[in-house]
């Protein structure tokens, strides 16, 4: 399994690959990516509302400023950018290959592509682009 989470302003994607579903995986890897890319610059996760992100509203308790929200089963709408990531990705990693050989060094490098190409949605700035500015806005205020 492959966890995703995607920045809305900047379209700034994460992914870490996972080596089962449980509610406790699923936890643990948001938090490590989380932490990884710095948890103040979280206020909000929105997940999928399946059996394997049960346990992420634990989330908001480790962290003090990440607010937990569950889209609607079904509703995948709600969780558009996300989705479209996912689709991004299954370019690199199409449907129905096993995931178990990918490692995670591949991951990596579909991740930096994905976040180095230019967007529409981001006046054709990159994903990695529009994030390093958003931080040294932040970092300067």
């Amino acid at each position: 399994m492959i966890l995703t989470m995607v920045e809305r302003k900047t379209r700034f994607l994460l992914t870490k690959k996972i080596w089962g579903k449980s509610a406790e995986l699923i936890q643990k890897a948001a938090l490590q990516l989380m932490e990884n890319q710095g948890i103040e610059q979280f206020k909000s996760l929105t997940t999928d509302n399946g059996s394997e992100f049960a346990l992420p509203s634990q989330i908001e308790e480790q962290t003090s400023s990440v607010d937990v929200f569950f889209a609607y089963a079904f509703a995948s709408w709600e969780k558009g950018t996300n989705e479209r990531h996912n689709g991004m990705l299954r370019e690199f990693v199409p449907k129905g290959c096993s995931l178990r050989n990918l490692r995670y060094q591949e991951l990596q490098l579909y991740t930096e592509a994905i976040n180095e190409r230019p967007r529409r949605i981001l006046n054709y700035a990159t994903p990695k682009e529009c994030l390093e500015s958003e931080i040294n806005r932040i970092d300067a205020a």
